[in-house]
């Protein structure tokens, strides 16, 4: 006996207890229940993986959120310090504030397809802005303009004739999966590089958008863009939904293992806890008891009578059997 007074568990009678457990679940060895246990751990799997994936996005989201909170507070630098010819920005200097001054080049104009705003299908206006006292242009996205639900192109508003000075944002030159081809003035991503083959200027490593203009234009269109959205998305939500998926899959699998293992008792229980529409349970009446608000059945005071013979009317009625008991009684009485 240990020093404690204390008896541990006979290991014989642990070993039985596993041999048991093994003999009720041995079920699970059976080519059903492993292909179902084996689907609810790969499900299970999956929706733990999106939800990584979810959160991971979360993470970027909130990268890119500082990066332009950072970038967007600082007053604007000129231009030239911020990009130059030939060469792209790094990722920590998009959205950063940038001041130029020079004119626009209407000719060289150029329309981005399918650049949706709020919804209403529509393009994007490049305009090469050429810098005052440089031979370089920089490439300004002056805004959206509506596609008119037509299959042509619209015409795009020229910029304003003269010197303009603009405040914009910086923004990375668009990646796509082949080059990009300018082709009747249109292009479908923005990629300087392109661009500027079309161009007789050097254009700098990448582009801006546009945020403020002096003088501002006289029209409203094209339409600036508005800033970076700063919010998180439901990238959250998502996460904790495919949480919930796996944990629901994993409580399924257990669930029906253990019902199983207890011969159903638990799916039937619930199957007569189901009560089939428009028509409610009724409770059960106890032997000589009546639901309130019903009026029990009579109960005959004794035996049906004997109809007698027919009257003189042709009915049957009482007359036969009344002048049979008056002869019993007069016969009974002392002459």
């Amino acid at each position: 006996m240990p020093e404690d007074g204390r008896r541990h568990p006979d290991g014989r009678a642990a070993g039985l207890v596993r041999l048991a457990s093994f003999i009720v679940y041995r079920f699970l060895l059976r080519p059903r229940w492993l292909a179902m246990m084996v689907a609810v751990v790969i499900a299970a799997a999956v929706c733990v993986e999106l939800a990584g994936w979810q959160l991971h996005r979360l993470e970027a989201r909130r990268a890119h959120n500082a990066l332009v909170t950072s970038n967007s507070g600082v007053s604007a630098r000129p231009v030239g310090d911020v990009l130059a010819p030939g060469r792209s920005v790094g990722p920590g200097k998009e959205y950063a504030q940038v001041k130029a001054r020079g004119t626009y080049d209407a000719r060289h104009q150029i329309l981005v397809r399918y650049r949706p705003l709020q919804g209403e299908p529509g393009f994007n206006v490049l305009t090469p802005l050429r810098l005052a006292g440089s031979r370089n242009a920089v490439l300004v996205n002056r805004g959206w303009i509506p596609s008119l639900r037509s299959t042509d192109a619209p015409r795009a508003p020229a910029p304003p004739a003269g010197e303009v000075t603009v405040i914009a944002r910086v923004r990375a030159s668009e990646a796509a999966d082949r080059p990009e081809k300018v082709i009747d003035g249109q292009v479908r991503f923005i990629q300087v590089r392109a661009i500027s083959a079309v161009v007789p200027y050097p254009l700098l490593g990448d582009y801006v958008e546009l945020a403020r203009q002096i003088p501002a234009q006289r029209s409203d269109l094209p339409r600036m863009l508005p800033p970076p959205e700063l919010s998180e998305g439901p990238h959250l939500a998502y996460a904790f939904q495919w949480y919930m998926f796996a944990l629901i899959a994993v409580a399924g699998g257990i669930f029906l293992a253990y019902d199983e293992a207890h011969d159903g008792r638990l799916r039937e229980r619930l199957r007569n806890m189901r009560v089939e529409p428009n028509e409610p349970r009724q409770p059960r009446q106890s032997p000589g008891r009546t639901s309130p608000g019903r009026t029990p059945p009579a109960r005959s005071p004794g035996p049906p009578e004997r109809p007698g013979p027919a009257g003189p009317t042709g009915t049957r009625g009482h007359s036969g059997t009344s002048a049979t008991l008056e002869n019993e009684d007069s016969a009974r009485r002392p002459t």
